[in-house]
């Protein structure tokens, strides 16, 4: 077994074996002024359709996740390409309240003087908006909760979540350096483990 294909299964199973069991349900039918909280986005390339009940046996690991281009949640220009660093997603709403118990945590953490390794970026997916639920605007709240990573705000029509195949919030979705799907799951991933995450993606041979 090659070295790339060790590190995309020990990621798989390091996902499926820690991704804890708290998670939300898919959608049911003073921030800068410039925020957004949905707005148009671009998929490039195919979707990996949606993802399963087992990262470690999901068909889509080793397939190119489509890149992605839209609007940063203060409004600004936001794009993704994959193939030049490794990456890692997570999708949130702000209804859920496993997203805000993740979002709280990882603030403390940081906080706390903790950090996650470099080499690896880390992006939010703000999706399953819904002015008419909880802890409305998601602006308002990561600002609030003094969220450092990039924001990427999804369509109306949810479009990055199927493009991904978001499955329940709080949603990961981890990438090789070569673009192509490591893992990917629901559920809430600790800062600790989320950094053995990070460290899988940037050994020698992963993408």
């Amino acid at each position: 077994m090659d070295s790339k294909r060790s590190t995309r299964r020990a990621v798989a199973l390091a996902v499926a074996v820690l991704l804890l069991a708290a998670a939300c349900g898919g959608n049911d039918d003073d921030a800068a002024s410039e925020a957004v909280e949905v707005a148009p986005v671009q998929i490039v390339g195919q979707s990996l359709g949606l993802a399963g009940d087992s990262p470690a046996s999901d068909p889509a690991i080793g397939r190119p996740v489509p890149g992605l281009s839209g609007s940063a949640i203060d409004g600004t220009p936001f794009s993704w390409t994959p193939g030049e660093r490794p990456a890692v997603f997570v999708f949130l709403a702000h209804w859920c309240p496993a997203c805000q118990g993740e979002v709280a945590e990882y603030t403390g953490w940081l906080a706390a003087g903790n950090e996650l390794p470099d080499g690896v970026d880390l992006i939010s997916v703000v999706t399953l908006v819904d002015s008419s639920r909880d802890n409305y605007p998601p602006s308002q709240w990561l600002a609030d909760e003094d969220w450092p990573y990039p924001v990427l705000v999804d369509s109306a029509d949810n479009e990055i979540a199927a493009a991904l195949g978001q499955a329940g919030t709080p949603f990961w979705v981890l990438v090789f350096s070569d673009g192509t799907l490591a893992s990917r799951g629901s559920g809430r991933i600790p800062p600790e483990i989320l950094t053995r995450h990070f460290n899988l993606l940037l050994a020698p041979g992963d993408g």
